[in-house]
């Protein structure tokens, strides 16, 4: 009923007057907080107390049900967990669901009082400490790590948010203290998709993508340096893991612009795409492929989960912006939408000479730019259509 704060917060004090000012506005803000995690989960957050930083690293259902089935299955169905940084205790919850033991620990009192609360109907215990200083149990199994990645004394942007933290030695807990750990346990961790992979050594590493956006690194200690790539597919609830770490072909250009899925070129896992496409590699420093084989093109275009989004090529010409105005002048377009690989470009400067240069028109145009040994390329293409 009452969506602005100014409006709100002074109804709400005049209705109950009875309770503490502050206390109307802290549920306000929950209220708020709760919308969000909705708006973006499609799932109820009524019964959950919640802060900003928290919604912001918080795990997406769909992930946090991978991990804690592939804990249940690596270290068996009922092994002891310990979240050594809970959070507001989302992952916690699904590895309860699932029926793992949980033992959760947050250094934050107050975001521990919240997910204390949050996990108290899965009868988990949350222990408010620092993580470098809890003495593990003896019966646990593994350790799962989602290090802090934003500075809590950073001041925030429009979004409530704080400032993230890139360098792993700054992390809370930090990389080497996650690596020890490991001396002593097995440890699931969740990390930050641009991680360095000069930082991971002989960790198993699976990158993994939700419904075709990259969301973290998923790895687990004393591996065999595996690397992967796993989709996942909410709406469909199926999932893919493909291998990588291999060096795909490179190929002539076709008439397909075929570009995977992100969690697929960091792990460096093309084969797989190349393979559906009868394809290659536009060039070998690029992470774009391209295909002439229109029925292998559709084979792809129905994966579940979707592996790449496929181009339909329509001019190829050496970039320049003269050269863009005089090519783009033939056709047209409802809106422009331009990519780049392997280039620095003002992107925005680019889309807005190319809307000025095309006629108007019902279909989109996408304007894809690569860097290339015979000099920067330009591809005019449109959205395929199986």
């Amino acid at each position: 009923m009452h969506a602005d704060p100014l409006t709100a917060i002074p109804a709400l004090r005049k209705q109950f007057s009875e309770i503490s000012p502050d206390l109307i506005s802290l549920a306000f803000s929950q209220a708020q907080l709760q919308r969000r995690l909705e708006a973006r989960w499609g799932t109820s957050a009524t019964d959950l107390l919640l802060t900003e930083d928290g919604i912001s690293q918080a795990t997406r259902p769909e992930v946090a049900s991978y991990r804690a089935e592939f804990i249940a299955h690596k270290f068996g169905a009922n092994a002891h967990v310990l979240d050594l940084t809970c959070g507001l205790g989302f992952d916690s919850r699904e590895f309860a669901r699932k029926g793992l033991k949980v033992t959760a620990v947050e250094i934050d009192p107050e975001v521990a009082q919240y997910a204390q609360h949050n996990l108290n109907e899965f009868g988990v215990t949350v222990h408010c400490a620092d993580a470098a200083d809890f003495e593990i149990p003896d019966d646990v199994d593994v350790v799962f790590v989602d290090p802090a990645r934003r500075n809590p004394n950073a001041a925030k942007n429009s979004m409530g948010n704080t400032k993230r933290i890139f360098d792993p030695s700054q992390w809370s807990p930090s990389w080497d203290t996650i690596a020890q750990i490991t001396k002593s346990h097995p440890v699931i961790a969740k990390v930050a998709p641009g991680i360095d992979k000069a930082d991971l050594a002989d960790w198993d590493a699976r990158w993994i993508s939700s419904d075709g956006d990259l969301v973290e690194c998923f790895l687990s200690s004393a591996g065999s340096g595996i690397r992967a790539a796993v989709l996942l597919d909410s709406a469909n609830n199926s999932s893919v893991e493909i291998m990588g770490d291999e060096i795909t072909k490179t190929q002539e250009l076709g008439g397909f612009l075929v570009v995977p899925d992100p969690a697929l070129i960091r792990a460096s896992a093309l084969d797989a795409v190349a393979s559906l496409c009868n394809g290659g590699l536009v060039n070998e420093h690029i992470a774009w492929l391209t295909s002439d084989d229109s029925s292998a093109v559709s084979n792809l275009a129905n994966q579940s989960p979707s592996l790449a989004s496929i181009l339909t090529i329509e001019s190829h010409f050496k970039f320049s912006e003269k050269q863009m105005v005089a090519t783009l002048k033939d056709f047209e377009a409802s809106g422009v939408t331009v990519m780049t690989r392997g280039m620095q470009l003002d992107v925005e400067v680019i889309r807005k000479t190319a809307v000025k240069t095309s006629k108007s028109g019902k279909q989109e145009l996408v304007i894809a730019i690569y860097r290339d040994d015979a000099g920067p390329q330009a591809l005019v293409c449109r959205r395929y259509l199986s």
